[in-house]
């Protein structure tokens, strides 16, 4: 059984090639929807709020909130607002959640594997896969990418963000040539999706007819 990362800029086109790689029979492990169910787990969530105070002012310092939700799971939105203003406490939170989202995959991979069936291959899709290291358990890395025009536009009309919004979320990018520079030995396909979608779709087509043989 394959293990394919999966990892993309902002409105390049990562999900819409998870889609139809899904389509394609692949078996598909999202990251964010792990953090989601890690964040969801109280005892998890009280290893975050160890981290940071559990309540804190707004960035209006109007109102204070709270990490954890009425459940005593995390509040995603609260505890976004109050990591992703201090690059410190990102670093922090993202040393904790890293470890246990490889966790949680290597036991998804492990129930995949014992099925009587296990899937020709298994999709890691993550947006910090080579930064956080996991793209060390795969056997190739695609990337998909798109021109800042390309990127602008999609923002702009398929999220409804203003262009000083949409500029800044493309200046938060990590630099492409950090990313390469972390993938050690891991092959590395980097797919441009500045075309149509159908365009997209014969690419991936070929890449994966490659990636399976």
């Amino acid at each position: 059984m394959k293990i394919l990362g999966l990892t993309g800029d902002i409105a390049a086109g990562k999900s819409t090639v998870a889609k139809l790689l899904e389509q394609k029979g692949a078996a598909l492990l999202d990251a964010d929807l792990m953090v989601r169910e890690i964040y969801a787990d109280k005892g998890f969530a009280a290893r975050v709020a160890e981290l940071f105070e559990t309540h804190f002012w707004d960035a209006q310092n109007q109102n204070v909130r709270s990490i954890l939700d009425a459940g005593g799971g995390i509040d995603r939105p609260a505890l976004a607002a109050l990591v992703f203003r201090d690059a410190a406490a990102l670093r922090k939170l993202e040393a904790l959640v890293h470890p246990a989202v490889a966790d949680l995959r290597e036991a998804k991979l492990a129930e995949l594997r014992a099925r009587e069936r296990p899937p020709i291959a298994v999709v890691f899709e993550a947006v910090k896969l080579i930064e956080s290291g996991e793209h060390r358990g795969c056997d190739c890395v695609w990337w998909i990418r798109a021109s800042p025009e390309t990127q602008m536009k999609r923002l702009m009309q398929n999220r409804s963000m203003g262009e000083a919004a949409a500029r800044a979320r493309l200046a938060h990018q990590p630099s492409p040539d950090a990313k390469r520079a972390l993938i050690g030995n891991v092959p590395l396909l980097e797919i441009s999706n500045d075309g149509n979608l159908n365009e997209l779709e014969s690419r991936v087509d070929n890449e994966w007819a490659r990636f399976v043989k």
